[in-house]
């Protein structure tokens, strides 16, 4: 069965991937993923062959671990021996960046200096490329990772603003703008891990009345 401190991660995953398909049932399979319990959610990843086994669900409890490690492909724009910094496909202004440890780091205690000053590295060429008013620089923790958010402010946007999904021309264009890398490219997948990955057609488990 799954554990008890996975859940939570796992129904973030899954919801965050629900927002960004074309599902035509989102908010119906989204409200049931938020009411299942680890049985149910287990059946709900096997039946759906989101995972064959309890190792393809560690793999793919934390989505950070996998860009870091380039399990999945990212938008990167630098990196150093522990921190990778990567566009952000669902930003809350242009040019919002995450500075991922490579390692997973579960509190801000543990975030290593270096990420800090590969934020600030990145923030100055934001500010010099995309001129905002200002850019913060916020830590938040999804999926138990600890990561730095890099958000350039144009008007009054904050952590909590709304969100929306940017195109790949967008995150193209930004990522040879803002990269320092001589030859920006998206990171491909290394080896072929399962993943939690929507489907069109999800099982789902029934419900009492």
């Amino acid at each position: 069965m799954i554990d008890k401190n996975q859940v939570e991660n796992i129904k973030k995953q899954l919801i965050s991937q629900l927002e960004a398909s074309d599902l035509s049932n989102k908010e119906e399979v989204k409200s049931s993923i938020q009411e299942m319990s680890e049985e149910e959610l287990e059946e709900f990843l096997i039946k759906n062959k989101l995972i064959k086994s309890k190792q393809d669900l560690s793999e793919s409890q934390c989505v950070f671990c996998s860009i870091a490690e380039e399990k999945i492909p990212s938008y990167k724009l630098d990196e150093n021996e522990e921190n990778v910094a990567v566009l952000e496909i669902n930003p809350i202004s242009k040019g919002h960046i995450l500075v991922i440890p490579k390692k997973h780091i579960p509190s801000s205690k543990d975030l290593p200096s270096s990420a800090f000053s590969l934020a600030k590295k990145i923030s100055k060429k934001v500010r010099t490329k995309l001129k905002p008013k200002e850019v913060k620089i916020e830590t938040s923790n999804l999926f138990g990772h600890k990561i730095i958010n890099i958000l350039p402010i144009y008007k009054e946007e904050s952590l909590s603003s709304k969100r929306s999904k940017a195109s790949e021309k967008e995150l193209l264009n930004l990522q040879k703008i803002i990269s320092t890398e001589k030859k920006p490219r998206i990171t491909k997948i290394k080896k072929p891990k399962a993943k939690l990955e929507i489907k069109e057609k999800l099982w789902l488990p029934k419900r009492m009345p």
